[in-house]
């Protein structure tokens, strides 16, 4: 279809909405405004909101007649949830802001808060005009307007320009980052949802096909959730999916999941912590600490690979005691004075182990040395220094609980 078919055949054009549920009431909490064209069959008009050569007043025209549709729907099904539609930056930017804003306005007596308007952008379509993007926004949200960034295309994101122009909500769409390796697409969430929380911005899950997704989203601190897995997008308000059993039934499995996994973690850092404290008050600390650490390696043999002793500044007092292979250990000393300060989180561990004398079990990262996935157990020695204690891949993989 070509997209001069869709200005031709305008009162063809007509909205769908798909629910967006909220995390807290496992409801519908909004809309998402989608354009179809009802030909023969049904047909999306992403093709043509996605063609570079469409002209901006045309975009202009088919959004606003879509607009203007759902809004009588919303006040028709008196509905009171958020509204969400999607705008391309160009013709937003090209348009006169009054000329949105004015339409809004319009349904205000019918209803319609402005406070429950979101615009999605998709942030790859406004490279070049951050500044004017900037102003647009902050000028409708003085009004109550809510702009939401859908964050992640195939190229990824400009997360510094994510933060400029501070959405109050972030969309991620998984349809869009189905091709990454899983372990790609988790540290991308890391970094958005960083951003997220420094900006104040909720995240919002899009394009959700089944339950391991919505575990995802849900674990990822997604306030909102859409897709064919929880509604299909419908031709009228009041054949929406209100409530979601099923997103009800999956978040009290996730969370049954995810307190069981907790209990799991938190048991097993128990036990190594007990194992590390036999091994430890076994044998007297004296000045000689490389000669202290080969003493506990024998008990210490099963589960982890490297030893070492930092005082509380992140210097490092003792060499590293390295188990090459088998049961074999080896003192290296070029390791021994060097500051380990640098380390994310390492003050903030020394002091909260300050505080509760007891040890703490990292998150899992990947050893510079060694390129394996780790986690290293901090424990504080009675002379006012900390053992640090890697625990092997092998031992991680033996117990579940501690890969995730």
């Amino acid at each position: 279809m070509d997209p001069l078919d869709v200005i031709s055949n305008l009162d063809k054009v007509i909205p769908y909405y798909q629910p967006i549920y909220g995390a807290d009431t496992q409801s519908c909490v909004g809309i998402e405004v989608v354009g179809r064209m009802n030909l023969d069959n049904i047909h999306s008009l992403e093709f043509f909101f996605s063609n570079d050569l469409v002209p901006d007043d045309y975009l202009l025209e088919v959004d606003n007649h879509i607009l203007i549709q759902s809004l009588e729907e919303a006040v028709r099904s008196n509905f009171k949830g958020s509204i969400f539609i999607n705008r391309h930056p160009s013709a937003l930017l090209t348009d006169d802001p009054e000329s949105l804003l004015s339409i809004f306005q319009a349904y205000e007596g019918k209803g319609i808060k402005l406070s429950n308007i979101v615009i999605i952008l998709q942030h790859q379509l406004f490279y070049g005009f951050e500044k004017e993007l900037k102003n647009l926004i902050t000028y409708y949200q003085t009004y109550g307007i809510k702009f939401a960034i859908n964050s992640v295309n195939d190229k990824l994101i400009n997360l510094e320009k994510l933060r400029y122009l501070s959405p109050d909500i972030i969309k991620i769409d998984f349809k869009m980052v189905q091709q990454l390796h899983t372990s790609s697409f988790q540290d991308l969430l890391h970094s958005v949802i960083h951003v997220a929380r420094k900006i104040g911005a909720s995240m919002y899950y899009d394009g959700i096909i089944d339950s391991l997704q919505l575990r995802n989203a849900w674990k990822n601190g997604g306030r909102f959730y859409q897709g064919a897995y929880l509604c299909t997008p419908q031709p009228t308000i009041k054949k929406l999916n209100q409530e979601s059993e099923q997103l009800k039934t999956d978040i009290v499995k996730y969370i049954r999941g995810e307190k069981s996994k907790l209990i799991a973690l938190r048991d097993m850092t128990n036990l190594i912590h007990q194992r590390i404290e036999v091994a430890i008050n076994k044998y007297q600390i004296n000045s000689d600490l490389d000669a202290f650490l080969l003493k506990i390696s024998s008990e210490l043999n099963s589960f982890c690979f490297r030893m070492y002793i930092c005082d509380e500044d992140g210097f490092q007092q003792s060499s590293n005691l390295f188990k090459l292979y088998g049961e074999q250990w080896e003192l290296q000393q070029k390791y021994r004075g060097r500051n380990w300060s640098w380390r994310p989180y390492f003050l903030e561990t020394i002091l909260k182990m300050q505080a509760n004398d007891h040890g703490i079990l990292s998150d899992m990262y990947r050893d510079i040395e060694t390129g394996e996935k780790i986690r290293t157990f901090s424990y504080p020695l009675e002379n006012g220094s900390y053992i640090y204690i890697d625990l092997s891949y092998d031992f991680l993989f033996k117990h579940n609980e501690l890969l995730f």
